[in-house]
């Protein structure tokens, strides 16, 4: 029982450390956050920060990692759904789209500045395992591809990064469903080309 007061108690501290930052960024830019403001915000004390995280960056990256598991629970349901990759989609697009127009005011405080880039490389490494998992579900690890996978993986993920931020930068002009569709009808033609594949089925 003292165990799990104690695995509630931490719980507890690193959700108040997670929703101050988060609503220190919305009001004035990850750049400005100091360790003082975070824990003044949350009510928690220096040590009981450092305890937890070494600065504001790990705790940047912690609040965001939650994400990893949704999108690969989501993904695997549009997997079941729609067939994935195997009937001409990358499922995990969607769900990523979903996720940045939920939190939109969120992502577009971050998109661009320094702590965009934090979150950007992070993004980049859920994704291309995502995307990676979507074509090892239907390429043998022995089969020889047109094209190396870890360079397809670097196309996808750079395309998909690169319209969610427009998106993002631009109000989010249509909704996730028409960006993920175009994202699929630009990049699956060329990836199934590289795979070796025949041309894709329609969503």
């Amino acid at each position: 029982m003292a165990a799990k007061t104690e695995d509630r108690r931490i719980q507890r501290t690193r959700n108040a450390l997670r929703d101050a930052l988060i609503e220190l960024i919305l009001e004035q830019g990850y750049e400005a956050i100091t360790i003082q403001d975070i824990i003044d915000r949350a009510n928690v004390g220096r040590s009981t920060f450092y305890a937890h995280y070494l600065d504001k960056q790990q705790l940047l990256l912690a609040s965001i990692a939650g994400l990893r598991f949704l999108l690969m629970d989501q993904q695997q349901a549009a997997v079941q759904a729609h067939g994935g990759l195997a009937q001409g989609t990358f499922s995990f697009s969607r769900a990523m789209l979903d996720h940045a127009a939920s939190h939109a005011q969120l992502y577009r405080a971050m998109v661009g500045k320094q702590s965009g880039a934090i979150i950007q490389r992070e993004l980049q490494q859920i994704l291309a395992k995502l995307a990676r998992d979507e074509i090892n579900a239907i390429i043998p690890s022995s089969e020889k591809t047109p094209i190396p996978i870890d360079v397809i993986v670097e196309y996808v993920v750079s395309a998909f990064m690169g319209l969610l931020i427009w998106w993002l930068e631009s109000g989010l002009p249509g909704a996730a469903a028409d960006v993920d569709r175009m994202f699929q009808m630009l990049t699956i033609p060329g990836v199934q080309a590289a795979l070796g594949r025949g041309k894709p089925s329609s969503r």
